[in-house]
Formats: C-alpha cells, sequence, structure tokens
C-alpha cells in the first residue's frame, strides 16, 4: 500500500508507482489522503504522470497539523486493518508521510520511508518533524543520498537503510523529452524569453503566513522587476495571504506575472529556461540543481545540502537582500557553467527499480 497525498508526494512517487505496476505478483493499493485537493494541485499531476487512479481517496482536506493529521490516522487505520497490506510504502515529508507511518506502525505493519534520512536540522519546520518521525517508525529506509545515509547511521538507523538515489531524477529522465518538446510554444504563448525572466515558488508558512515578511518579499520582487521580469506561479495558500495584501491588482508590481500552480511539465519548462529561481520548496531545489539553474532559497536551513556545492544554490533569509543576489546570479555566466559541470549526487536514474527489487526481497 502507497499513502499519498501531496503535489511532490505525486512526483516522487510515480516511477515508483510505475516500476511496481509491471511486476504482476506485486498487488499495488495506491491510497490518496486528499491532503492537496486543489485539482491545480492533484488531479493534474495523476494525469500528467500517467497515475493509476488511487484506490481510495480519503477527502481529509485542509486543517491545523493536529487536526488533518489525525483524521488522516482515523482513515489510514481503517484502510490498513481491511486491505492487511506486506508494507505501507510512505515518500517524503509531508503529513501524510507522518499519519501513515504512525497509523502502520501502530498496526505493526511495516512501513518503508521513500526519501528517508534528509535533515534540515530546523525543528521548527513541519516537515523536519514528519521525516524523523517516519524514518524511526520504519522497517526499511531508502535514502537517497550518502548524505542521507550518513544523518541515518547517526541516529542509529544503519541496519535499515538502502542508498538507491532520489527517485525525482528517474522523473526527471522521464519527462525532460515533453519538456523539450512543449517549452516553445508554453513560451511563446506566455510571450517569455528564455534567460529573461526570474522564477518564484513560495508556500512554507515561515515566508508567506506573516503578512509582514510576505509584504517585505514582494517589495524585493517589485525591485527586481524592474531589471528582469518575474513569473510567480501562486500556490493556493500563498494566493489568500497576497489577495490580503492587494497584490493582484496593485499597478506597482509591473512586470510581476501572478498565474495559477502549474503542471509538472510546465514548472520544468518554467524553471529549465529561468535565469535563476528564487524557491521555499525542498524538490525545487533538486530540480534547479539537476537542470542547471542558479537557485537561491527563501530560508535559513536546506535538507538537500548537496545543492549548496558550488553555489548552485544559495541560502537567504532576509527579505531586502533579494535583488542583490538574484541580479548577481541572473547574469553570472561563469557560475551558470561551473553549475553546469557539477556532479549530480542524486542517483544514475534508476533508483526506482533499486526500490522494487528491495521490497520484493524483503516482502
Amino acid at each position: 500500500m502507497m499513502i499519498v497525498g501531496a503535489r511532490p508526494q505525486f512526483i516522487k512517487s510515480a516511477p515508483i508507482i510505475h516500476e511496481l505496476l509491471k511486476h504482476r505478483n506485486v498487488e499495488l493499493k495506491l491510497i490518496h489522503t486528499g491532503q492537496h485537493y486543489d485539482p491545480e494541485m492533484s488531479d493534474v499531476f495523476f494525469g500528467e504522470l500517467a497515475l493509476p487512479s488511487p484506490t481510495l481517496n480519503l477527502a481529509v482536506g485542509s486543517g491545523s497539523h493536529a487536526s488533518q493529521t489525525a483524521r488522516m490516522m482515523r482513515k489510514i487505520e481503517t484502510c490498513v486493518v481491511r486491505e492487511a497490506p506486506s508494507v505501507v510504502l510512505v515518500p517524503g515529508d509531508t503529513n501524510t508521510t507522518l499519519a501513515a507511518s504512525l497509523a502502520a506502525v501502530k498496526l505493526a505493519i511495516p512501513v518503508a520511508h521513500i526519501e528517508a534520512g534528509m535533515r534540515s536540522g530546523d525543528m521548527t519546520m513541519p516537515e523536519e518533524i514528519n521525516r524523523k518521525l517516519a524514518d524511526h517508525c520504519s522497517t526499511l529506509l531508502f535514502a537517497p543520498t550518502q548524505t542521507a545515509v550518513c544523518n541515518l547511521k547517526k541516529e542509529g538507523l544503519g541496519k535499515a537503510t538502502r542508498l538507491t538515489g532520489d527517485t525525482m531524477v528517474d522523473v526527471l529522465h522521464t519527462v525532460v523529452p515533453f519538456v523539450q518538446l512543449k517549452q516553445d510554444t508554453m513560451l511563446e504563448r506566455l510571450e517569455l524569453l528564455p534567460q529573461d525572466y526570474v522564477l518564484v515558488t513560495l508556500h512554507r508558512p515561515s515566508n508567506v503566513d506573516n503578512l509582514n515578511r510576505l509584504r517585505e518579499i514582494l517589495t524585493a520582487l517589485r525591485k527586481v522587476a524592474k531589471r528582469l521580469q518575474v513569473i510567480f506561479p501562486v500556490h493556493p495558500r500563498t494566493r489568500a495571504r497576497l489577495a490580503k495584501l492587494g497584490a493582484f491588482s496593485s499597478p506597482k508590481n509591473g512586470r510581476i506575472t501572478f498565474m495559477s500552480p502549474q503542471g509538472y511539465i510546465e514548472i520544468l519548462i518554467l524553471l529549465k529556461n529561468a535565469s535563476c529561481l528564487l524557491t521555499d520548496s525542498g524538490g525545487m531545489q533538486k530540480e534547479s540543481f539537476l537542470l542547471h539553474v542558479p537557485c537561491i532559497t527563501l530560508r535559513s536551513t536546506t535538507e538537500w545540502p548537496e545543492t549548496l556545492i558550488g553555489k548552485a544554490n544559495q541560502l537567504l533569509f532576509k527579505p531586502e537582500m533579494i535583488p542583490k543576489a538574484i541580479l548577481e546570479i541572473a547574469f553570472n555566466e561563469k557560475l551558470k557553467q561551473t553549475i553546469t559541470s557539477l556532479r549530480n549526487p542524486f542517483g544514475d536514474g534508476h533508483a526506482s527499480g533499486k526500490i522494487a527489487r528491495i521490497l520484493k526481497e524483503a516482502f
């Protein structure tokens, strides 16, 4: 049984789902908790990644961390008792990951954590709590990098750990041909030129829930927009906060283009052709590294320290520093050449096959 519920989980789980479906003696139950329920954050990814319809959608919706996780646990427990799976697969670090891990291990069902061992060291982030607890509930830990392996060994989890590589590399290998096929049409429709804009994605509470901080970020982006167009696909939670600031109707925004959340192929097209990325997303830090696009992460820590090599990714926390930081890397051809030459620490694109083989041997 694989249990997913949020956009990044759909993406990183897709190649594993396709791999498991190749094996006739494996029965896969795909459970969607409904943590992300907006069609732009859920349905579009099932379509683009050719995922089978979930066996069951638990439709838990939003809520506080405690109430959402509790609703998930109750409903997941019912599923696990009814289906009695040999193993429960939990990808990533969302509330779905935590709820599924706790519900399964309490029923003495083995848990396998995909993307195990990542650590930012920041326990104020819900994701850090989720990933640590999921790891300590798990029988098998699929580590995407050598750094993750070391983290798990430090916590006494070495025997359960398997170095597999990152499944997001597998996904990229699959979709890059579609990105190349569709990019010219999309850029033309949006009237964008390659390397002539900065891509922005923000959704973490530390950046968007504090309206004063979000206002400072918006002010910084307006300064950037005087030199570079700003393309900003807006996460639903971010949209509600920006609306409170009157951002969508302000004439001051100039060359800031707010758009709806994009599908996976569309966001990769925008990323691949951007001069740089400003984000607080863990997944997009990796994708920018793999696509050789300079990244600025609007956080003080990252669970992906591999991306900091060669300044491919730079941590920045003060909004007032955004314009200078972006303009320094957006036009820095030497930096871009360095990033292109960096070794890929995230695996060879065959992580999903390794995970499937380990699961078959273990169960």
